[in-house]
């Protein structure tokens, strides 16, 4: 029988389930990091406009002071300063006439228009204050004319001041406004996010109690084809499971085998002389078949078991032993074990002495790999061995030592890979006699373990990234790491504290 359907078997069943964790995953991630953007963008943007505001306000006083100075004491200087000063007063007065464009506020565009008064009237004034000082001639002008315009321009500046503070008081409104706005968007997030997290426990569990009891209901029907047999042959009646997986394969098998018995059994009845061996051979058959669906059940749920990998690993393992290749065997069980830790420890916390153990399986790899071109050395303080820690934090250095220090080297190369506790601190070295590093590369490095975890980093280093990272998680940002050259070579020392 043909199965249709794309969920046709148990894996792609299991494998549905995680492809739906998955999206409800990136939609939580995408729904934290999109309004932690726009917030950043709002709180952005109100900051700008406020500095924006005040530039324009200093250059404003600026030019006031310039009119001033060149008014009540006749300074030339204060002449140039003014003209240089209403430059910047324009191009502020463009940057606050865009905020208004943007977004309309109506003290904004009072102030901005008030300021443009006064600078066609100081511009006038100032015009009339300079060409008094280059003609020098103390009756050419109205000294009534000149205070009036002053006194005009001083009351507009007033009004200027008055606009300033306006201005100051309704962005400081509009900012509460949009951090009461925030507030109510992030505690939406974040009832958003709590919804998409218990959606997909519940998602999950229904999906996955469906798919278990499937397989569950599928092997209880299997079982109750074979005790039927077992009970009565001519009583025993085809299965029927419709799952399109593997197990319609089996039922099939199964129903063909019940017509295939049962055929013969009639055979057997109709022919007295022979009975008693067709039963004998029916019952050698039942037997053989009960073996046979055993093995094909162990199969089935073999294909589904985590450990089906390191089962394959240890039969290889003893096929390598029997044809007397030891070191063969023995690197697969070393294999083996290293896999083993990897997958049932990499989100949990471990002691460092498992992570020394993993680590010397590594290394012994390493050793097969390599054929004794590098040594390496353990350093391990007795009062470390109990320190907890996440998992596979020395492993990636020792690789880094071997592919970026000590690879290019035909003999001699050595890794050492030391613990120590120092106060209330633990150590972690890891040191070569490789290469090393320039103080550029190194630089760059703990620039790139500073940026953002999430960013996308095209570093040959991701590793030690990844490490620094985790670290910085797990022991809440209390961690020290250092990378140095020694001469010969290259040392990391991580610095953790004893009570993580």
């Amino acid at each position: 029988m043909i199965k249709k359907g794309f969920l046709n078997t148990v894996e792609k069943k299991y494998a549905f389930g995680y492809v739906i964790v998955g999206l409800f995953v990136i939609i939580f991630l995408l729904t934290a990091v999109l309004g932690n953007i726009y917030v950043s963008y709002q709180y952005s943007n109100a900051t700008m406009e406020l500095i924006a505001v005040n530039n324009l306000e200093k250059a404003v006083v600026r030019i006031n002071n310039s009119v001033n100075l060149t008014y009540l004491y006749f300074y030339e200087s204060s002449v140039e300063e003014y003209f240089a000063n209403r430059e910047t007063v324009e191009k502020y007065l463009k940057e606050t006439n865009l905020q208004i464009n943007k977004k309309f506020l109506r003290e904004t565009a009072d102030a901005n228009k008030t300021i443009e008064t006064y600078m066609l009237k100081s511009d006038l004034l100032m015009r009339k204050l300079q060409e008094y000082l280059n003609n020098n001639e103390s009756n050419y002008y109205d000294y009534g004319e000149l205070e009036s315009q002053y006194k005009e321009l001083q009351e507009v500046y007033s009004y200027i001041n008055l606009s300033f503070q306006n201005v100051y008081s309704a962005k400081l409104t509009v900012i509460s406004d949009l951090e009461l706005h925030l507030s109510f968007l992030q505690k939406a997030i974040f009832a958003f996010q709590l919804f998409m997290l218990i959606l997909t426990m519940l998602c999950c569990t229904i999906y996955l109690y469906k798919v278990i009891q499937g397989v569950s209901s599928s092997i209880a029907m299997m079982m109750k084809g074979v005790k039927s047999i077992e009970e009565d042959v001519f009583q025993a009646r085809p299965i029927q499971i419709g799952s399109n997986d593997e197990f319609d394969d089996f039922a099939n098998a199964f129903n063909r085998m019940i017509k295939i018995i049962q055929s013969q059994m009639r055979k057997i009845e109709e022919n007295a002389d022979i009975k008693e061996q067709l039963v004998s051979a029916e019952m050698e058959n039942l037997r053989i078949y009960s073996d046979l669906q055993k093995n094909h059940f162990d199969f089935l749920q073999s294909r589904v078991n985590s450990h089906f990998l390191f089962n394959t690993l240890n039969m290889i393992s003893s096929l390598a032993r029997i044809e007397n290749a030891d070191k063969s065997a023995e690197l697969m069980e070393i294999t083996a074990s290293f896999l083993r830790y990897n997958l049932d420890n990499i989100t949990k916390t471990v002691t460092l002495e498992k992570e020394v153990k993993n680590l010397k399986e590594y290394v012994a790899i390493q050793v097969y790999r390599y054929e004794g071109r590098y040594s390496y050395s353990f350093d391990i303080a007795e009062e470390t061995l109990k320190f907890s820690m996440p998992c596979m934090i020395l492993q990636p250095l020792v690789e880094n030592s071997i592919q970026h220090g000590i690879g290019m080297k035909v003999k001699d190369g050595w890794v050492c890979i030391k613990t120590y506790e120092a106060g209330r601190r633990i150590f972690l070295e890891v040191s070569d006699n490789g290469v090393g590093m320039t103080e550029e590369q190194i630089r760059h490095i703990c620039e790139e373990m500073s940026d953002d975890f999430y960013r996308i980093s095209s570093s040959n280093h991701i590793g030690i990234r990844n490490i620094y990272h985790r670290l910085q998680l797990f022991y809440h940002y209390d961690v020290l790491f250092e990378m140095k050259n020694i001469n010969p070579g290259f040392k990391i020392v991580i610095s953790l504290p004893k009570e993580g």
